[in-house]
């Protein structure tokens, strides 16, 4: 029987969450059009601005991390605008649904699907196709590993006059997002990954350039995705537009103080120790990854499955033994497990979690040394202290 309480999740979202962030949604609760309520939300609001070194409005939308990818299309893409959207995992498809919901016309640039996207991709369509108004850019693709080079593809976003709009759903809290140095003009992202609060809130940054294509639509076709409702609402009295949850603003505001007791150079370079060090248990055990390593992301890592062993198998023995993994998703179905190291995830949960994939590994008949990939991975945390 599968213990929920002391189940290990490494799982790409929702993951494990400080005991402070529990404390924080068990507070009595508050009326969401109240004073207190108005100081808790400029309060989160100019700490997550400070998370992302930004003077660019941030508003946080009930609703999961898709709201805020919603939200920038509802609000910024017009019927047949063209938006260049770039391809490269199941999520990154998510934008040619939601642009196409908005009678916009995504321009695909399919990239292979375990390769990050390169200035020299993006280079030659904008220069085909120069009626292109927007681009879309999944910065780190969870459904592959892949980590994109956000701060090039900003460059060129800007030089050819493009708005830039960023899914950083699992890059921003475990790595470097700065997009008033990138040239993002939209950040989207969602506080159940590495920002380590309760699935429920979507999150967006919002910058000038964007905002002058916003303020001059006349008609946005949405009332619960329209951003010009959030900032009237948030510059009347720094509340939202419609009901909040308040229990997860209290639970955000709690993980931006632990982000920033850490230290947020500190938090990244964990994230992307437990990565490497996961990476190097992988390989140590025979297995081989499916990301391009020189671009691989540094809060989820995609493995192959070698042959004869059964996707839905191994994860249910895993889980059996008190850790959940992520399979594949869209045509990588079967073909790659996901093993995350978001939030709080230590070196305990890195020795884990190889210790009880070999053991599984072991008895579905594949050829290992038990105790390589642990052994792989203590190294790497030996050597980089």
């Amino acid at each position: 029987m599968i213990d929920l309480e002391t189940e290990l999740l490494m799982i790409p979202g929702p993951v494990k969450f400080h005991p402070r962030i529990y404390r924080a949604m068990s507070r009595p609760i508050i009326g969401h059009r109240t004073k207190e309520f108005s100081e808790l939300m400029k309060d989160t609001t100019e700490k997550f601005q400070k998370l992302l070194k930004t003077k660019n409005d941030v508003f946080f939308i009930t609703g999961s991390s898709t709201t805020a990818m919603e939200s920038a299309i509802a609000s910024l893409v017009a019927p047949n605008d063209k938006v260049l959207t770039i391809i490269q995992g199941k999520f990154s498809e998510r934008w040619v649904d939601i642009i196409k919901a908005y009678q916009g016309i995504p321009v695909e640039l399919n990239i292979e699907w375990r390769k990050a996207v390169l200035p020299d991709d993006i280079i030659p369509i904008l220069e085909k196709e120069p009626d292109i108004k927007f681009i879309t850019l999944c910065h780190n693709e969870t459904s592959t590993g892949i980590l994109n080079p956000g701060k090039e593809i900003g460059k060129i976003a800007r030089e050819y006059n493009k708005i830039l709009i960023a899914d950083c759903v699992t890059s921003v809290g475990g790595d470097y997002v700065l997009p008033d140095d990138w040239n993002f003009d939209i950040v989207a992202t969602g506080a159940q990954k590495c920002i380590g609060v309760p699935p429920g809130l979507g999150i967006i940054m919002v910058g000038p350039r964007a905002w002058e294509i916003i303020n001059n639509r006349k008609n946005i076709p949405s009332l619960y995705f329209n951003l010009k409702l959030y900032k009237k609402q948030y510059e009347k009295n720094n509340q939202t537009p419609f009901t909040p949850s308040v229990p997860l603003i209290c639970a955000l505001n709690e993980s931006l103080n632990i982000m920033f007791e850490e230290g947020y150079d500190n938090r990244v370079k964990r994230h992307r120790l437990m990565g490497k060090a996961l990476r190097e248990g992988i390989k140590a055990l025979g297995l081989k990854l499916f990301a391009d390593e020189k671009y691989a992301s540094n809060t989820v890592t995609s493995i192959l499955y070698p042959p004869k062993i059964d996707d839905k198998i191994l994860r249910q023995k895993m889980r059996e033994k008190g850790v959940l993994i992520a399979g594949g998703q869209g045509k990588l179905k079967n073909k790659i497990f996901r093993i995350a190291h978001m939030n709080m995830c230590s070196k305990k949960d890195i020795l884990l979690t190889l210790s009880i994939l070999e053991i599984c590994l072991k008895e579905l008949g594949f050829n290992l040394r038990l105790g390589s990939g642990v052994a792989a991975a203590q190294e790497i945390f030996l050597t980089n202290k």
